[in-house]
């Protein structure tokens, strides 16, 4: 299960930062100016959305293998 968890972990990092990257980019804020782009903002709340999902899927997944382990 630690296993899992490394790997979960690290793909709840890379999601997020793509995400962060795509929110970025179509923002403009790489060319120095700011567009409220609604896209923008929807790439960053997905983002924080599926990181979330995942990190708590290992939480869940633990706490499983926990209680089956000790009942």
């Amino acid at each position: 299960m630690n296993g899992l968890k490394k790997i979960v972990s690290l793909a709840a990092i890379v999601v997020f930062f793509i995400c962060f990257y795509s929110f970025m980019l179509t923002n403009g804020v790489f060319s120095g100016r700011f567009d409220n782009d609604p896209i923008g903002w929807y790439m960053l709340a997905k983002g924080i959305f599926c990181s979330l999902a995942l990190y708590l899927l290992v939480r869940v997944l633990e706490f499983l293998v926990g209680v089956r382990e000790t009942g």
